[in-house]
């Protein structure tokens, strides 16, 4: 409670200055306000993937390089790894995966449905109870095409401030949520998931701006291309024409003096007409076009020699630590979006197909190493296993076990190693 005559004292952090009004009333900082952007709709969206190319590249590029050399399945046994892969790549995998994710960047949402025969689809899935040969396939569906109903609002359950169905748009099937698996854009707050109908945003929502501008200015160059010649005529009484309403003896001269220009690469003019051309210059053009397309690079977290598919400019200029940036960030893409939802389909495939063990897997590197980089890793292998062989700590059939799961050499497989380690229990007999 404020004493009598107690002073209060208003404590401000900042810096002040009454000459220049920083900080002061009239700062104009003060003044600032952070709009909300645009909305994009569903049109909006499916126009910009569709028609413009840049705006469809910053969604491609990072889930095509997340997928592009997929996985690989940790089983040592190369018949039974071979078979799985077989029954995997029969449900398209690694295709609806791409797709619910380019879907998901677009409208902010998507979702991978598993279809089963003989089961009903509002009651939950029960992945151990599947029969064999039951399921059917996969559809992806993007938000517009399925909405949620009945949201849960039990603090304790697993799936709180989460749908618990979901409402196909042509049939109007109801779908209980665990026979799904939903996909987010981007990922909102409380308040924008409420607004949104609990789905994320679409990743124009804030790319509208740099794509927008790159490509008003790409355009705008191109406008001025038809006017880097201008021909100027000065033409006595032009004035006087124009006012007396005969500007059609005006266009008719000009009309005259152009095709004359075409004919005889001349032109001819009345003795008191003046005639000139004036040339513009673009040389500061490309570096704001480049400045544009900059932005919308950094935006995207898509290196520009990976958004344009050109090399790096400038001298010394690599792009090498752009495109290892760029790297770690698909790498998080395809553990934190990709993964669970890869995983999900993979427990259905196994359930359907009678696998009755755990798809492990991790996903392919995306660098790959040149040749002379390669050598030098291998070289570099070779020392050390030969050092670990003479201290004896390895055997033999241990280096041939690594060779033959990197594919080192075509004669080295899971099958020689398994000869030669007969081979070595045999000599331990003797």
């Amino acid at each position: 409670m404020k004493k009598p005559n107690q002073i209060i004292t208003m404590v401000k952090d900042g810096f002040k200055n009454i000459l220049k009004g920083l900080g002061g009333e009239k700062d104009p900082r003060k003044f600032n306000q952070y709009e909300m952007g645009m909305k994009i709709d569903q049109n909006t969206a499916n126009t910009l993937y569709v028609y413009n190319w840049l705006a469809a590249k910053v969604v491609d590029i990072p889930i095509d390089d997340a997928t592009r050399k997929w996985r690989n399945i940790l089983i040592s046994d190369p018949e039974e790894k071979e078979t799985i892969e077989e029954k995997l790549k029969s449900f398209d995998v690694k295709g609806n995966i791409n797709l619910a994710a380019k879907w998901a960047r677009v409208f902010g949402g998507s979702v991978i449905m598993a279809i089963i025969d003989g089961e009903d689809l509002e009651q939950p899935l029960n992945i151990s109870t599947i029969r064999p040969g039951t399921l059917r396939n996969f559809i992806v569906l993007d938000r517009y095409n399925i909405y949620p109903t009945h949201i849960n609002r039990q603090i304790l359950s697993k799936n709180f401030g989460q749908p618990e169905f979901y409402q196909v748009v042509r049939d109007g099937q109801l779908i209980h949520h665990t026979r799904l698996t939903k996909m987010f854009g981007i990922t909102p707050t409380i308040r924008e998931l409420e607004e949104q109908n609990y789905w994320g945003t679409s990743i124009f929502t804030r790319l509208w701006e740099p794509v927008s501008d790159s490509q008003t200015i790409s355009q705008s160059i191109a406008d001025l291309i038809f006017e880097s010649n201008v021909d100027v005529y000065k033409i006595k009484g032009l004035n006087a024409l124009v006012a007396e309403g005969k500007d059609g003896i005006v266009v008719k001269r000009l009309q005259l003096a152009h095709k004359m220009k075409s004919i005889i690469n001349g032109i001819a003019l009345d003795g008191e007409d003046e005639y000139d051309k004036k040339t513009n210059t673009f040389t500061t053009l490309p570096e704001i076009d480049d400045r544009a397309i900059q932005k919308v690079s950094g935006a995207s977290d898509i290196p520009v020699t990976r958004l344009l598919g050109i090399s790096p400019a400038g001298q010394n200029a690599t792009g090498e630590s752009d495109m290892l940036n760029y790297y770690d960030n698909v790498q998080s893409i395809q553990e934190n979006d990709l993964r669970p939802h890869i995983t999900w389909m993979d427990e259905i495939i196994a359930a359907n197909e009678g696998i009755d063990q755990a798809i492990e897997y991790e996903f392919n590197p995306l660098k790959q190493l040149t040749e002379i980089e390669q050598a030098d890793v291998d070289s570099k292998n070779a020392a050390r296993d030969q050092t670990y062989y003479d201290m004896g700590i390895i055997e033999g059939t241990d280096i041939m076990s690594q060779l033959a799961e990197n594919g080192t050499y075509v004669t080295v497989d899971e099958n020689r190693v398994e000869e030669e380690k007969k081979n070595e229990d045999l000599d331990f007999d003797d």
